[in-house]
């Protein structure tokens, strides 16, 4: 949800620093059941890695408390008018991405999914590949 600068006040400010409080204690109950999926390897199945992947993201926590998933949203953008589940959606849906905190969160994604895989490499590359044709 986009707000006016009308619409920002201390009631505002107070209902979100509740959202953040809420968010960050589920986090954590995450961070302790998620654990990080297998390396990527040749006998590797792509989906169920992605999808493994893709939940531990969520339940990491990177600069500015915002959930690693939101690195590798499906869009830029946040969609016009969509309600959100949970306030770990709308984080995930409408975070910034530029910024110091991008660059950062970022970079700690790229490390989780790079570091010592060429495999997973090569297979993003022709995922990559396939799903833009």
């Amino acid at each position: 949800m986009q707000y006016t600068i009308e619409q920002v006040n201390e009631q505002l400010a107070r209902v979100w620093v509740e959202m953040m409080k809420t968010e960050q204690e589920a986090a954590k109950v995450l961070t302790e059941i998620i654990k990080a999926p297998e390396p990527f390897k040749k006998d590797t199945e792509w989906r169920p890695w992605k999808e493994a992947m893709v939940t531990y993201l969520h339940s990491k926590r990177g600069h500015a408390s915002l959930p690693l998933a939101y690195i590798i949203r499906e869009y830029d953008n946040p969609l016009p008018d969509v309600p959100y589940a949970t306030t770990h959606d709308q984080f995930v849906a409408s975070a910034i991405l530029r910024g110091p905190e991008f660059n950062a969160n970022n970079g700690i994604v790229l490390d989780l999914l790079l570091i010592g895989n060429r495999l997973f490499r090569k297979r993003l590359r022709e995922n990559t590949k396939c799903n833009a044709a």
